[in-house]
């Protein structure tokens, strides 16, 4: 099994990796919150990423299985730190399709976005993760990352 991890830019043959993306989103949602997208959704999503995609503060990278599917994806950004002044790095979203798992597909989409960060001169980098995902808190950790911060919501 051959994955290939590339990095989306801004040409024209990104619409169907772009379109792959968003079914793998809804796989996601589904997954994770047991629903499903509307067609709204899907369209936001779309230019959401297209957005991350054309902007110099945004990277999508997505994993490329042996027959030109999109199996997975990371997206990131560089935020700016209302205090300090300061850029950071934020992993978005990294998400790849169940039957590839535990293949390092995450891992390599990880480490590109991680890349990516220090070629931008991004040291600080963080990640929102749902406290019972404990599979994605492991994760991150062996990345290199430390839980810091829990976010209390009122839902």
């Amino acid at each position: 099994m051959k994955i290939c991890i590339k990095e989306l830019n801004g040409g024209a043959d990104n619409q169907e990796c772009i379109k792959e993306i968003v079914e793998l989103w809804n796989k996601n949602a589904i997954e994770t919150a047991e629903c499903e997208l509307d067609e709204s959704d899907r369209k936001a999503i779309q230019e959401q990423i297209e957005q991350f995609i054309q902007s110099k503060y945004g990277v999508v990278f997505v994993a490329i299985n042996e027959n030109q599917q999109t199996i997975g994806y990371g997206i990131a950004s560089m935020k700016q730190d209302l205090v300090s002044d300061m850029l950071y790095g934020q992993v978005d979203e990294v998400y790849v399709a169940p039957e590839y798992r535990r293949k390092k597909v995450a891992k390599n989409l990880a480490t590109d976005l991680m890349d990516w960060f220090n070629q931008k001169d991004i040291s600080l980098i963080h990640v929102y993760v749902d406290l019972e995902n404990e599979l994605a808190l492991e994760f991150w950790e062996k990345m290199g990352l430390d839980r810091e911060f829990f976010i209390l919501s009122n839902n």
